[in-house]
């Protein structure tokens, strides 16, 4: 029954030697420990810390990159926009040189056409002109007779009103 109920020697050097053992850990490990404890703990709140600001930057970093690729879409709208706005713009334009362009062109065809009638009708007038002397050429001649006295007169008119004439009476 010994091993059951210890003696008082027993539990008295064993109080000894735990509070020598203490003493000695107290002294030479417990602070060490401690400082290792501690230590971890730091770097334990460091680590979430450092987790933390990791998360906020992650946060901050997807938060810009949805800001820029919205961004990246407005401004795409934008220079399409524009690219289509300059397209029109140049379309408009070039419709516009376009019809500046046939109104000169028709503008230059009416006067060509113009000048092109004047010609003709002086054209004809000078044709005109000769196929009447022509025809009053030989309307005189058949209608005139012979008489000397009628051919002095229709010369001297003649020369006053037109000497070339005088050459295709006598011929």
């Amino acid at each position: 029954m010994t091993l059951i109920t210890p003696d008082f020697g027993i539990i008295f050097w064993q109080t000894i030697t735990f509070l020598m053992v203490l003493l000695v850990l107290s002294k030479f490990a417990w602070r060490p420990i401690l400082e290792i404890v501690k230590a971890r703990e730091h770097a334990v709140a460091n680590a979430i810390d450092t987790i933390t600001q990791a998360q906020t930057l992650i946060k901050q970093v997807e938060d810009d990159r949805a800001r820029l690729i919205g961004e990246a879409h407005l401004e795409r709208k934008r220079i399409i926009g524009e690219a289509l706005a300059t397209k029109q713009d140049i379309i408009d334009q070039a419709h516009q040189e376009s019809l500046t362009v046939k109104e000169h062109l028709l503008t230059q065809a009416r006067i060509e056409i113009t000048r092109e009638e004047a010609r003709a009708l002086e054209a004809v007038r000078a044709h005109l002109g000769s196929l009447v002397v022509q025809v009053a050429e030989k309307l005189l001649v058949k209608e005139l007779s012979q008489d000397p006295a009628q051919w002095a007169l229709v010369e001297r008119l003649m020369v006053s009103e037109n000497p070339s004439t005088l050459v295709h009476a006598k011929a």
